[in-house]
């Protein structure tokens, strides 16, 4: 049997926010993009072993490209990078496509070469790549990069050098509208993600319970919100300062109605 097994989060989070559950319902409802609405281990284990064999076939061609560079004598005055937008659920919490904020959806590689300038290992620095790439290009390009421009040059990270600072967060916007109708309505879901050092946090603008909390350091696989935790609520207010100072940094409105919207109704005099 060469299929892989079931993955080790394949159920929903418990203490999922609504908009993730209704969202799952959405996009199993669009049968043309998403037909695993009735899949079941054989199916979802089919499903992961056709992903595979894609990343397999993609790491081949890659490997092509590698070997003309060695062989036209290249490798030393050129920066290789691998990276990707998004990645794929392929199973986890019954998903298996893109747009959430997931993980295996939301964490994408960040891989560069560059012979003699960069030696093999790896960072755990939080890295932005929609907004880290063209500054870490600019700097190897030996261009200026502007002040106005987000992102941090990966030079020196990558150089092996310790920098003075590194950001504590890092925040990702995702909208969620591919799905088909539930009770007669398409869903459109905004949301946003800070990931620190240690933890997920995620709001949503749907639902009765749209924030989630998860500590990636105990649990990876994003098995179990813990927004509700009392041990938890210091950690929580923390990223929600985080999203407040992105947001009003940013000129993000969303975000910040999204956090308005957490706050309690005033009281009103008798």
């Amino acid at each position: 049997e060469q299929l892989p097994p079931m993955r080790s989060n394949a159920e929903p989070v418990v203490n999922e926010p609504d908009a993730m559950t209704l969202m799952r319902k959405s996009y199993q409802n669009n049968l043309q993009l998403f037909p695993v609405g009735d899949y079941g281990e054989a199916e979802w284990r089919r499903l992961i072993w056709g992903y595979y064999r894609l990343v397999e076939k993609v790491d081949a061609l890659i490997g092509k490209v590698l070997d003309g560079l060695r062989d036209a004598g290249l490798e030393e005055n050129t920066l290789v990078v691998f990276t990707s937008d998004h990645g794929d659920c392929h199973g986890a919490h019954r998903f298996n496509q893109k747009t959430v904020l997931y993980d295996e959806s939301a964490r994408v590689p960040f891989i560069c070469m560059h012979k003699g300038q960069i030696q093999p290992g790896e960072s755990d620095k939080l890295v932005n790549t929609g907004v880290d790439l063209l500054p870490t290009l600019l700097d190897y390009a030996g261009l200026d990069v502007p002040k106005k421009l987000p992102g941090t040059s990966l030079k020196p990270l990558l150089e092996g050098k310790t920098p003075e600072s590194w950001p504590e967060y890092l925040v990702v916007h995702n909208l969620m509208s591919q799905g088909g109708p539930v009770d007669g309505v398409t869903p459109s879901v905004n949301g946003r993600m800070v990931r620190s050092e240690r933890y997920k946090y995620c709001i949503y603008d749907l639902g009765e319970r749209r924030e989630s909390l998860v500590d990636m350091e105990t649990d990876p696989g994003e098995t179990r919100n813990i927004i509700a935790d009392p041990e938890a609520q210091v950690i929580a207010a923390q990223h929600r300062v985080y999203l407040r100072e992105y947001a009003m940094r940013h000129n993000d409105e969303l975000a910040l109605d999204m956090l308005k919207a957490l706050e309690p109704e005033p009281s009103r005099a008798e």
